[in-house]
């Protein structure tokens, strides 16, 4: 750092040498040097470190003008010249990136540039300093987007030291392409594979060639038409992955000591590829330094549904006993102690009674129904409470009846046959009105989601935080919406594999299931409902043998970690990086008394530049570790949790 008392000193002892007057000319030059030293005038020393948070910068992506709901994007207008089908696939890059960052639970903000105007502030806080730690830079081609002023970005990086991950042919700008070190030439069609070529921290253990998900269906063409972007690679920039002769990933560091990561690859379909989901979590850890993460390896979230309802003694096809508790002792509860695992049911609270027309608490009934089927709801709430009880059951919300709101209204279903209109399935839909094709008002859906909710938590003593809707019969238009209400409602997920609920968005059409980046979601044997076990009860326990080294796991663990909020911050006095994690009561309250387990990850440069870490502490208790990467478990209990990493 410059000291003002030695400059001065300097410029009199120059001043009796010279007749020229220096000390005003030294001040100015003094002056100029400290404000043409950004880095150290801004940063004072602790631009290595930035704030664990993420800022997400996007064109005109996000289909939602409110900025709450992300949904699959609809199809682009135009004609498709390389698919086996005329439409056009809407891209899916931010749709993709809002699952993986909320899935991995990495803290993050968005700004759209179709409705927002990029101003130095949304970067740094009242004082001047980084709000975030890297910028993912997606923003698109289009005539709605806000001209933004690129010296702004500029300064953050390289005065700053923020990072930036960039992504596909998003990187039209020549200031993006100067802070990536590229040239930018354009994209054509190409069906080479893509090949790590440079071992470095964001390739380490990669697959190579690179290979779209197993699954991908034949609208993609396995990856034989997909766009591939063309740069020129300037010097200081490193390609570490190629498709063919092209760079297709590069790394750069920048002197302020911000670090800059491109992606390429078609950005339609940018991750579909396991190994650039992993580039870009290892990306983020790269250009901030430092990570704090959830992946989801072998882990499974099975679900049956139906206990409690109606339907089974009212529609002729899907006409069976409730399940009793010997049954659901023997068949349920057995298997899942035996290998320590969980099933998660959505259950129905009220029973539609024909007889009575109106709706009672579904586990008071026990009758003959019209098909001659004894129906014994008291005895299936027997086991369920058992299975409640010894945590191998979690209670999820089916709605409140599984059946219509307005069962009297043209064509009616109060006091009609069973083989006319209680044979029609769509009177067995709660939040979509499929008899009458169309939608059910808001402010019904939205009682019947807080009564079901209520009346779970009471029959089974815990607050279910996931909502399915029954037969997936919904309302979809905005001021309806089934699953913008839910997420009212206080619901963290929508079954069962909707998406993300929360009070900060929703996020439905989740992906990447049973893979590291998301939990697969699948139903129980052999149907995903009681109707399969009452059917062929021995089934269940079959689904083990398809996951033999999977752990079966409820889904309010699941909707604990991604509401999570973690923060991290450089503490320059302690020498220290402080992380915290934050558990809502409500939302995870599978925390209270279960411990939780994270990753904590760091670069490599930042290893070397503060050298090997000599404690990790959570909640003031020292913790095994390893360098570079650790396990870090944090026990049991709502509220913050702190975790200080200290460097030798």
């Amino acid at each position: 750092m410059f000291r003002l008392g030695s400059v001065l000193k300097k410029a009199q002892i120059m001043n009796k040498k010279n007749s020229t007057p220096v000390v005003p000319v030294m001040l100015t030059l003094f002056l100029f040097l400290v404000a043409g030293a950004p880095v150290l005038a801004k940063d004072s020393g602790g631009n290595l470190l930035k704030p664990f948070r993420v800022l997400v910068i996007i064109g005109d992506q996000w289909d939602d003008p409110a900025g709450y709901m992300v949904t699959h994007p609809k199809p682009l207008p135009g004609y498709s010249g390389y698919f086996t089908q005329s439409i056009l696939p809407g891209q899916e890059d931010f749709h993709h990136l809002m699952i993986l960052l909320k899935s991995w639970s990495i803290p993050f903000d968005v700004i759209r540039l179709d409705q927002q105007i990029l101003d130095r502030y949304m970067f740094l806080d009242m004082h001047g300093k980084p709000k975030y730690g890297t910028i993912i830079w997606d923003v698109n081609k289009s005539e709605k987007v806000i001209p933004p002023d690129y010296t702004i970005l500029k300064e953050i990086v390289n005065d700053y030291g923020t990072g930036l991950i960039a992504l596909t042919d998003r990187i039209f700008p020549e200031p993006i392409q100067s802070l990536l070190g590229l040239n930018y030439d354009g994209s054509w069609e190409s069906s080479k594979k893509m090949k790590v070529t440079t071992k470095h921290f964001l390739t380490k253990g990669l697959s190579s060639p690179f290979v779209l998900d197993e699954g991908v269906d034949s609208r993609y063409n396995y990856g034989l038409h997909l766009k591939r972007e063309q740069v020129e690679v300037k010097n200081g920039t490193v390609t570490l992955v190629k498709q063919g002769s092209l760079p297709q990933v590069t790394a750069k560091t920048l002197s302020s000591g911000a670090h800059t990561v491109w992606i390429g690859n078609d950005p339609g379909y940018l991750f579909l590829f396991p190994e650039i989901r992993t580039l870009l979590r290892r990306a983020i850890t790269w250009t901030i330094g430092y990570n704090l993460y959830k992946t989801w390896d072998k882990e499974v979230i099975m679900i049956m549904d139906d206990p409690g309802g109606a339907q089974n003694v009212y529609l002729e096809h899907w006409q069976y006993p409730e399940l009793t508790e010997d049954v659901i002792e023997k068949y349920l509860i057995k298997p899942l102690l035996e290998r320590n695992a969980i099933l998660n049911i959505n259950f129905v609270p009220a029973f539609v009674s024909d007889e009575k027309q109106r709706l009672e608490p579904s586990w008071t009934q026990n009758f003959t129904d019209g098909f001659g089927i004894h129906q014994d709801y008291v005895s299936a709430k027997k086991g369920f409470d058992k299975g409640v009880k010894q945590g191998v059951f979690e209670v999820m919300c089916h709605g409140l009846t599984h059946m219509q709101p307005d069962l009297v209204s043209a064509p009616g279903w109060y006091g009609t046959p069973l083989n006319r209109e209680k044979a029609e399935v769509g009177w067995y839909r709660e939040f979509g009105d499929t008899r009458r094709h169309r939608e059910i008002p808001a402010a019904e859906q939205l009682w019947r989601l807080r009564t079901g909710k209520e009346w779970l938590t009471e029959q089974f003593g815990v607050v279910p935080l996931e909502f399915c809707a029954g037969g997936n019969g919904v309302s979809l238009s905005y001021p309806n919406n089934t699953f913008l209400l839910a997420a009212r409602a206080g619901f963290g997920w929508a079954g069962w594999n909707a998406g993300y609920l929360g009070t900060d968005m929703v996020v439905l059409d989740w992906d990447f299931n049973g893979t590291p980046d998301a939990p697969l979601i699948t139903g129980a044997l052999p149907n995903g409902h009681d109707f399969g076990i009452t059917k062929d009860p021995e089934a269940f326990a079959k689904i083990f043998e398809q996951y033999p080294r999977s752990r079966f796991i409820g889904i309010n663990e699941f909707i604990g970690y991604i509401h999570a909020a973690t923060a991290g911050q450089w503490d320059a006095p302690k020498k220290s990086l402080l992380l915290s994690i934050d558990y809502d009561p409500h939302y995870c309250h599978y925390f209270s008394d279960h411990p939780s387990r994270w990753t904590f990850e760091m670069a490599d440069w930042l290893m070397k530049e503060k050298g090997n870490i000599s404690s990790i502490e959570v909640d003031g208790e020292k913790t095994p570790l390893k360098q570079m990467v650790s396990a870090i478990v944090i026990p049991a209990g709502t509220g913050e949790h702190k975790i200080e990493v200290a460097f030798r």
